[in-house]
């Protein structure tokens, strides 16, 4: 890997470049087949056929006289080869290889700062190599957590790499420049930093803005940043706050938006707050390219295709402020370009939510800076109270995310009447006690559904991406208007942008976890001082669907009021608090996604029952079989828990569970808690059945819940600590294994593998132990799955005759269709080259 980055073939930065060997790369054979050589040529079977011969490389035809050819050819001298050395590594083009330059006689660090970071290559310190590579060379755990369900991964990127290379420097984002200079300071590595960034000749901005004394604290920490985040929730006054920045900067301003609502919005809020007339704000979009004298608002993808115009090299610099509206969408590659490319000396993102689902939210502050102000929802005076109401619904339908399709799930779910009806009656509830409510759903069968029912009674409108034009834009009018009284729509139209006041319900009719998507909706309808109510459907009889309300609930326990309905018995009106410590027994505790669950019988409440839920974003419903070991662990059979309720008119409108033993079960406890299981349950259990292959769920003695679902969570778990003898060897048959045919199969005694590997000819079953001096064994199978499937059972029985009589025995039988290869424990780099080379020449 070394000669191939020295080569500039592989760069010093990739974290996925790999390559396979290099020929020859055997000093040692077996005596059995030609080994692991390269094919010589001149085969003459192969050469009649116009293969396995020399050729022009003008022509790429063969050679007419092979022979005659090759005695041209002369051995290089050594004299040669040094030339070619010399004259090869003193150029400087970056084909001839980025080697490292000698630390020039300053011995700091060249950094330049304009619409990137430039990073001189001389005197690049190794210990900054590694920092770079991992902090913008990352992995996208998109690709893996689609890839673990089996979703299709097409055009989803493996690794975000943010460095671009040439021979003499290193670009990255500029936002990156906060956490670099740091690192510098902290490794003590000396730099000089050019800052390029050059300010455009000051405009005058009119009108008086006057802020609220919450923003002020953003208004003065951007006095102080040239770039960064500012986060502030839906309904703070983020337009108008920018809006002050942009007149403190007396900069010609860009404002980036991606939509043509929000672009419309900033266009009205610029006339208010700046006095500057629609017809002299710059358009960039929707068939319009003219910037501004002060201010422009652009269109993301209409900035991209102007910024690569032959216009373009002007328009890089005619801004000195630019302001990213909704700047979550960063992780965009229109985003990226478009930020990239702009050489303006302050840049500054808008967001409610400066996080994603995935880990590309990364790429957020690496392209624009840290959070230079954060403003808390508490701070905004004019946002109410948000009561939350949790309804439970009764749909239930076997699934499993790893087999099943999420299309049918989610198509039984729209159509299911109970729910429906269910969403009806809150809806309706509602309606007629006079509030305006929106219904969000992603799904247009489902908003075509509750409209056909709502609309009999009700002023509805139904919007989605379906509509024309011109009809969206009268549906939006008379939105705007307040001309109705149910809205169902999707959440793409009531996130990001949407501006509707007096909203005073919101029904959840979807499921979904992103608490990004969750802050955008509930933002929306805590603009007045009306107290808006909350529905969310909890479909928990469905694990999957219970994981993602799990983590909508993360969100709703940090809003300062949140309430449940729980039906209770009207017989006896019931008002009250309680605050008590109370001891609850581990074996009645529920593990759930990110949960722990238990049920208190309330006294002073005439021993009503209440269900409490304890976060714990490390459990799972199949850390249950862990019980034992976290008793051990804790040294104790029971846990304290405080638990706090609140009654009103035999209401439960408040509920909260804490447990400092149960906060003393973190990831590292559970990852020592499983590996204790590992060990006794698994590796060192003994067998109980007939079976000797055992999948894994037979493996953890089956049960509904496992801890490992699949072999592959269960191998990787057990060869993490890299202790055992044979890891290297069970890790490159594992890569090799044929999964979609067969699963992996474990032996308890000793604990070992088969695994199912693919020849030209044959299936391969490969019997490996795991810790124990043994050879590994292999069978040839015909490629038949019947055959397949006879040869497990017989390998099976097999297995079971090995353990009670011995390998010996088995091996004087002289069984046919079978080899084994010993191991050589002498050196372990050698003897897994060995042991890799005689098994691929065993797979015929």
């Amino acid at each position: 890997m070394s000669l191939l980055q020295k080569a500039g073939l592989i760069s010093v930065f990739d974290k996925n470049s790999s390559f396979d060997r290099l020929f020859p790369n055997q000093d040692y054979h077996s005596k059995k087949g030609l080994g692991n050589l390269i094919a010589l040529p001149l085969n003459k079977t192969s050469l009649n056929n116009g293969n396995s011969c020399f050729i022009d490389p003008e022509s790429l035809q063969p050679f007419d006289d092979q022979w005659a050819f090759l005695k041209t050819i002369n051995r290089i001298t050594i004299s040669q080869l040094n030339y070619i050395y010399k004259e090869q590594t003193n150029k400087e083009d970056l084909s001839t290889g980025l080697f490292q330059k000698e630390q020039p006689m300053t011995g700091k660090l060249a950094i330049v700062l304009n619409n990137v970071i430039h990073i001189s290559r001389i005197g690049l310190p190794a210990s900054l190599v590694g920092f770079l590579k991992e902090e913008l060379n990352f992995a996208n755990n998109e690709y893996q957590v689609k890839k673990n369900i089996n979703k299709n991964t097409f055009g989803i990127k493996r690794y975000f790499k943010l460095l671009n290379e040439t021979s003499e420097s290193i670009s990255i984002p500029r936002g990156f420049i906060g956490r670099l200079l740091r690192f510098c300071k902290e490794q003590q590595i000396e730099y000089t930093l050019e800052d390029q960034r050059k300010k455009i000749e000051p405009v005058r901005f009119k009108g008086a803005i006057t802020l609220r004394e919450y923003q002020i604290p953003t208004q003065e920490a951007a006095a102080k940043k040239d770039f960064g985040i500012i986060v502030a929730p839906a309904g703070s006054g983020k337009t108008v706050l920018s809006l002050a920045i942009i007149k403190d900067k007396q900069q010609p301003a860009l404002i980036l938006v991606h939509r043509k609502q929000l672009a419309d919005q900033w266009m009205e809020r610029i006339e208010s707050f700046l006095g500057i007339p629609k017809k002299e704000i710059g358009r960039i979009g929707q068939g319009k390219n003219k910037p501004g004298k002060h201010i422009t608002v652009a269109m993301i993808p209409s900035m991209g295709k102007a910024l690569n115009s032959s216009e373009s090299s002007e328009l890089m610099y005619a801004f000195g402020t630019v302001i990213i509206d909704e700047c979550h969408h960063i992780p965009a590659e229109t985003y990226q370009r478009v930020v990239g490319k702009l050489n303006s000396y302050y840049m500054y993102g808008l967001t409610a939510t400066p996080f994603r689902k995935y880990n590309d939210g990364k790429l957020i502050f690496i392209h624009l800076g840290e959070i230079i102000h954060e403003v808390k929802a508490p701070e905004v005076k004019n946002q109410s109270g948000t009561q939350i109401i949790i309804r439970e619904t009764d749909l239930f339908v076997p699934f499993n995310i790893k087999t099943d399709k999420f299309e049918t799930l989610f198509k039984i779910l729209i159509h299911d009447s109970a729910r429906n009806q269910l969403i009806l009656n809150d809806v309706a509830s509602q309606l007629n006690a006079g509030k305006k409510a929106v219904i969000i759903t992603e799904r247009k069968e489902h908003i075509t559904s509750i409209q056909q029912y709502l609309k009999q009674h009700y002023d509805t409108i139904a919007l989605s991406g379906e509509d024309a034009d011109l009809n969206k834009k009268s549906k939006w009018d008379a939105i705007n208007k307040g001309d109705f009284q149910a809205l169902i729509t999707t959440g793409q139209y009531f996130g990001e942008g949407t501006d509707i006041q007096n909203i005073e319900c919101l029904f959840l009719v979807y499921p979904f976890a992103f608490e990004g998507k969750l802050i955008q909706y509930i933002g929306r309808v805590q603009r007045s001082e009306i107290s808006p109510v909350i529905y969310d459907y909890r479909d928990h009889k469905i694990s999957y669907l219970e994981r993602l309300f799990q983590k909508r609930n993360l969100y709703y326990k940090k809003l300062d009021q949140s309430g449940l309905t729980i039906p209770v018995d009207d017989s006896e009106i019931v008002s009250g608090q309680i605050n008590e410590k109370i001891e609850v027994p581990i074996e009645q505790l529920e593990f759930r996604f990110g949960s722990i669950a238990f049920k208190h019988n309330i006294a002073d409440f005439s021993g009503r029952e209440v269900e409490f839920e304890i976060e714990n974003l490390n459990i799972r419903p199949e850390f249950t079989v862990l019980k034992p070991y976290f008793i051990r662990f804790l040294k104790s059979t029971t846990v304290l828990i405080n638990v706090r309720a609140t009654f009103q008119h035999n209401r439960l409108v408040f509920k909260s569970a804490s447990s400092n033993d149960l906060d003393k079960i973190n990831r590292e406890v559970i990852e020592s808690v499983k590996f204790r299981f590992l060990n006794k349950e698994i590796i060192k259990g003994v067998p109980t059945g007939e079976e000797n292959l055992l999948d894994p769920g037979q493996l953890q003695r089956g049960g509904e819940q496992l801890i490992y679902a699949n072999e592959d969570d269960l191998l990787e778990n057990i060869l993490a600590l890299k202790q055992y003898k044979h890891h290297r060897h069970l890790r490159y048959l594992s890569h090799k294994h044929e999964r979609a045919i067969l699963k992996l199969r474990f032996v308890l005694e000793p604990f070992s593998f088969v695994f199912l590997l693919s020849g030209n000819n044959q299936y391969h079953l490969v019997w490996e132990t795991l810790d124990t001096e043994e050879a590994t064994y292999i069978w040839h199978i015909g490629k038949s799955i019947y055959e397949l499937e006879q040869s497990v059972k017989k390998i099976d029985r097999l297995l079971g005759q090995i353990r009670i009589k011995g390998r010996q025995q088995y091996l004087e039988t002289n069984p046919e269709q079978f080899s084994r290869i010993v191991h050589d424990y002498s050196d372990d780099i050698k003897g897994l080259i060995i042991w890799k080379d005689l098994l691929e020449e065993s797979l015929f």
